[in-house]
């Protein structure tokens, strides 16, 4: 009987490790393929276009509130109590609208990223695939999700240069 027992265990420990050849597993950094792809760079640079216009944007609108500011402490003192009342409120009231107008840029620009991010993203799913198809893969891994791989079976470089060369056409 246990002679049997080993025999089965064998051809069932066979056919196992037959069909784990079979299973190729590869992954791929999103990170990277965004940062070092093309579409991903452009992506970049219009974002940080964005970001440099609002930061222009609150830089300005700063400057002159610390303008106002310098103002207010230096003729303080020589207005009549009314129009420094008036210099103050308006001060006050500039600078609540500098906070909004602050936190409404960091809204909208991880508003405008996340879409961006979202565009690519998707692109890069249907690119990878393709690749996983075309190279037969079982499964493909995000590479932050792994805390051990071969570097065997990272397509990330394929992938760069298959969404590369996709947006070349």
């Amino acid at each position: 009987m246990k002679y049997w027992l080993a025999i089965a265990m064998l051809v069932l420990s066979g056919s196992v490790v037959s069909a784990q050849e079979k299973i190729k597993i590869g992954f791929i950094d999103i990170q990277r393929v965004i940062s070092e792809s093309q579409p991903g760079k452009r992506a970049k640079e219009r974002f940080q276009a964005q970001v440099k216009k609002a930061e222009g944007d609150v830089v300005k609108e700063r400057q002159d509130l610390e303008k106002l500011r310098a103002d207010i402490e230096k003729k303080g003192p020589l207005l009549k109590d009314e129009e420094r009342r008036n210099l103050e409120a308006d001060y006050q009231r500039r600078s609540v609208n500098l906070q909004r107008a602050m936190t409404d840029y960091q809204q909208e620009l991880q508003q405008k990223n996340n879409e961006m991010m979202s565009d690519i993203l998707k692109e890069l799913e249907q690119i990878v695939t393709e690749v996983g198809k075309a190279d037969k893969f079982t499964l493909i891994l995000e590479r932050s999700q792994i805390l051990y791989s071969d570097q065997g079976i990272d397509i990330t470089n394929k992938v760069i240069e298959s969404y590369n060369s996709r947006v070349k056409k």
